[in-house]
């Protein structure tokens, strides 16, 4: 199969990597071609090499990359989904098929005008590993790979034909959900890095700095783990108000089969993958401060658990704790906030656009 693959990142890497090593015809897109070797690498955690493959190219030609890809999976943060839409547009064809690895970021909306051109467009509930860059366009890490990938799509009806057709690019199985937005509202980093960095610096005065770098996942605290909570629960509440099937989205009470705030910060602090990484600061000679051009800042408010607030409002259900979260971020962040989404639509006129 030809397979594009947009973003030369962690992620990226990775999966031209295992793409290529099951064979199919790899095109990564990437603002560095020249610093992609053809052959790339994939390795444990120990360095122990895991798979390896031979890409066709890497090229930062938008008409190069789109033109006869059968599957173009999109890897870049949220804040990039726009330009990526309209940079894909003038070379995509209908019956060509568009992947959002992950799938929240509300790409759904930047990729609106696609969709209605007939494209296939489909996201993964979670990415199928965590990956991070071994050396810059030769290698990557894959860490704590997932038991499934999950899919979602627009048009709706359209997500076992793909699971089908993308099968044989994963070493596990891939499963159909009713629909896309059962995919993009995974309770995932949209309320996970949110909760925590809420609570990590939710006494944070600009210029006021921290004695020490807390590491994000082995420290997790059972403050964060409530907010977490919270937040999952109102997210449940929406899924239950929205009239769509939305039943695979599952609470965290479910997902880690715990029932407390100090059960769940035990299931984070001990899962191996998430081991050694550390919050989103910047040091100077004083100590460290939140590094607000982070991912985990510019993606995951924005992009995340505002969209989820957005079409809580739209259905009438309150969302006490994640406006609590988003108006931290806002206060901190005035000129991202107040430029970030709004949902144009009506409540029936979002189900329509889901369900189609």
């Amino acid at each position: 199969m030809k397979v594009t693959i947009i973003g030369g990142g962690n992620l990226g890497t990775l999966l031209g990597a295992s793409f290529a090593d099951k064979g199919h015809e790899v095109t990564i897109h990437t603002s560095k071609p020249e610093a992609f070797s053809t052959e790339l690498e994939a390795y444990s955690k120990d360095d122990e090499l895991l798979l390896k493959g031979t890409i066709k190219k890497a090229t930062s030609d938008w008409k190069e990359a789109i033109e006869g890809a059968q599957v173009i999976w999109i890897t870049l943060p949220p804040q990039m989904f726009q330009y990526a839409a309209e940079k894909i547009e003038p070379y995509i064809q209908p019956g060509q098929m568009i992947g959002m690895i992950p799938a929240a970021g509300a790409a759904e909306f930047a990729f609106r005008s696609i969709i209605e051109k007939g494209v296939t467009f489909f996201g993964v509930a979670r990415v199928p590993s965590i990956a991070r860059v071994k050396e810059y366009g030769k290698s990557a890490y894959m860490l704590g790979p997932a038991p499934e990938v999950v899919i979602g799509s627009i048009p709706a009806k359209a997500s076992k034909e793909i699971c089908e057709k993308v099968q044989s690019m994963y070493s596990m199985n891939c499963r159909a959900v009713p629909n896309y937005l059962a995919v993009a509202f995974t309770p995932s980093n949209p309320i996970l890095h949110t909760s925590r960095l809420y609570d990590l610096f939710k006494d944070y005065v600009p210029g006021n700095h921290y004695p020490r770098n807390e590491l994000f996942y082995e420290n997790w605290s059972i403050d964060s783990a409530e907010v977490f909570l919270d937040c999952s629960d109102e997210l449940q509440q929406l899924c239950k108000t929205i009239p769509m099937d939305l039943r695979d989205i599952e609470s965290m009470q479910k997902r880690h089969g715990i029932r407390t705030p100090e059960e769940l910060a035990q299931a984070i602090r001990s899962l191996d993958r998430l081991k050694g990484l550390y919050s989103p600061v910047v040091k100077d000679d004083i100590g460290y401060m939140p590094d607000f051009s982070s991912r985990y800042f510019v993606s995951d408010f924005p992009y995340g658990i505002k969209i989820m607030i957005e079409v809580a409002d739209l259905f009438d259900v309150p969302t006490p704790t994640m406006d609590k979260v988003w108006e931290w971020y806002a206060a901190l962040q005035p000129e991202i906030a107040k430029d970030c989404f709004k949902t144009d639509m009506t409540a029936e006129e979002f189900v329509e656009f889901y369900m189609g």
